[in-house]
């Protein structure tokens, strides 16, 4: 017996524990109750995640006792041998399998089954039935932050919603337990290792002082390593979120339809057409200006076409149809143009160029701030050997508080924040429409639900999110949430929600307002443009014509 517990303790404890599998099954075979109770209480059997069998060959009622120390354990049992009864007639042997129940009433915690063993072609009894299918009403302590869009936080009406809440409660109906949820951590972390001691939530349930974690938790490694992930259920990721750069003044609009190169090749075109063009007409009898025949003169001739004005005649000169034709061609096509950008600059108000991607940040002056409250990604920013990744980590600052956080995006700084709860944060402080996301996204991530290592009834959360996820609960749940909460922001006004592969964003719809100067200022802009250079044309012509 005590050669078996050895090699036991040995082939699944220590080193070899991290290759154990569910499918793994350990038989344990003991003569003496109170010995294998005392190995059980030195061992690491609690932390098997495959099965236990205890075997006793002797027929003790205490033997029952050694299921309660493998609770941990997700499937045991214990068989008791019970030889045939001596003599003629006797009946057949039998084994009774008794299974521990931790969740239900005292009285009813034992479960055992007989199992006759006359040797008749029958099916094997299932040695290790479900433990969990009832936890008959048990309390549950679930590590939560209240403050966590959209997994888990208070709406309008001080009202705790979120996925998080709908999924455990719908678990809860259907596995009969209650739970508690705590508002925030004692120590004001989400869950980070400072140390060699993790703190916040996780920190929480390693400890054993909460049963699991219900908020949105990326698996990471390290995190990993310490306590039990549920199945992923659903993807995040980290957005940094930048202030709307302001619209150019519309007034400059009338530039911008072309860029500074094509401006400067429009003109330098039009002169070297009006020098070749003089040359072409110098000797024409009948010129087709009204006073002098100079290159000035030649370069608003042409010009006039870009303002769509008709000449009264054209050159008698050989070779002058052609170059106008090709000229009059290239300048439908440049004042079209024109036109067509100018009004699309005068109706909708230009922004200047966004930051898409990480490397235009990091390459950029603006700082980056991020509430600190115990998240991985401070430490793999300043730890990372990427160049971009570790610009970012340079330029990150940590604040204490989200008010903090807000005073330094409006003084210009960046805010680094998980993409689904940067909608809420921007939202809620009113600055959702002055605030953008960089495109490209940091550290894109699954979300799982936390329990202690080597929890017995993990499986039975796997399954339910496992068909959430795939049935597309979450994602409904978390469309609801988000609308409902927009509607409490705009008082209900139109709009809807969008996902995304890495996240969502809450479309927002403007509501409908009068028009003011602002939409219609195009207009205006136009007139004064035209009425200025009407009036420089009639002061020039009466200098010409006194001159003259």
């Amino acid at each position: 017996m005590q050669g078996e517990e050895q090699a036991g303790f040995e082939g699944h404890g220590g080193g070899q524990a991290s290759q154990a599998s569910e499918l793994d099954l350990t038989l344990l075979l003991f003569a003496n109750a109170s010995v294998c109770e005392s190995f059980l209480g030195v061992s690491p059997w609690r932390w098997l995640s495959g099965s236990l069998l205890l075997v006793s060959l002797e027929d003790a009622v205490g033997a029952r006792e050694l299921l309660a120390m493998t609770g941990g354990v997700r499937r045991s049992a214990l068989a008791v041998a019970k030889p045939a009864a001596s003599g003629a007639g006797s009946g057949a042997a039998s084994i009774s399998l008794v299974t521990y129940l931790p969740y239900n009433p005292p009285r009813d915690r034992f479960l055992t089954k007989t199992v006759d063993l006359s040797g008749s072609a029958t099916a094997p009894p299932d040695t290790f039935l479900e433990r969990f299918s009832d936890f008959h009403g048990h309390h549950f302590q679930v590590a939560s932050w209240i403050d966590d869009f959209p997994y888990l936080f208070y709406n309008n009406e001080k009202r705790v919603v979120g996925i998080g809440l709908a999924m455990l409660g719908e678990i809860a109906r259907r596995r009969n337990f209650t739970f508690h949820l705590q508002e925030i951590p004692p120590d004001g972390f989400w869950g980070e290792l400072i140390n060699g001691t993790w703190r916040g939530m996780l920190g929480q349930v390693v400890r054993g002082e909460k049963d699991f974690v219900i908020n949105g938790m990326a698996v990471v490694l390290d995190r990993y390593r310490a306590a039990d992930f549920t199945v992923p259920y659903f993807s995040d990721s980290y957005s940094i979120t930048l202030q709307v750069p302001p619209p150019i003044p519309r007034w400059l609009s009338v530039v911008h339809p072309f860029g500074a190169w094509v401006w400067l090749a429009v003109v330098a075109g039009l002169v070297l057409l009006a020098l070749v063009f003089h040359a072409l007409i110098a000797g024409d009898s009948a010129p087709v200006y009204t006073h002098k025949a100079d290159v000035l003169s030649t370069f608003i001739w042409l010009a006039r076409t870009l303002v769509r004005q008709t000449v009264p005649r054209v050159p008698a000169v050989p070779g002058c149809r052609p170059f106008l034709v090709c000229w009059w061609l290239a300048a439908l096509v440049l004042s079209t143009s024109y036109m067509g950008n100018l009004i699309a600059f005068l109706t909708v108000p230009m922004h200047t160029r966004r930051i898409g991607t990480l490397e235009e940040l990091a390459r950029s002056d603006i700082r980056i701030h991020m509430l600190d409250y115990g998240n991985f990604v401070p430490g793999n920013l300043w730890s990372s050997k990427e160049p971009v990744l570790k610009m970012l980590g340079d330029k990150l600052t940590l604040l204490p508080d989200y008010d903090l956080t807000i005073s330094a995006f409006d003084a210009g700084a960046g805010v680094l924040e998980a993409t689904q709860y940067s909608q809420f944060l921007f939202i809620t402080r009113g600055r959702s429409r002055t605030s953008y996301a960089v495109e490209e996204k940091l550290y894109p991530n699954y979300q799982g639900w936390v329990f202690q290592k080597g929890c017995p009834y993990k499986h039975v959360f796997d399954r339910y999110l496992n068909w959430m996820s795939q049935a597309g609960l979450v994602e409904q749940w978390r469309q609801v949430v988000v609308e409902e909460f927009r509607r409490s922001q705009d008082g209900g006004g139109g709009g809807s929600s969008s996902g995304g592969s890495g996240g969502t964003g809450i479309l927002q719809k403007e509501p409908l307002q009068a028009l003011s100067l602002d939409n219609l200022q195009g207009a205006f802009i136009v007139l004064g443009l035209g009425s200025v250079l009407a009036l420089a044309a009639l002061l020039t012509e009466e200098v010409v014509r006194r001159c003259g």
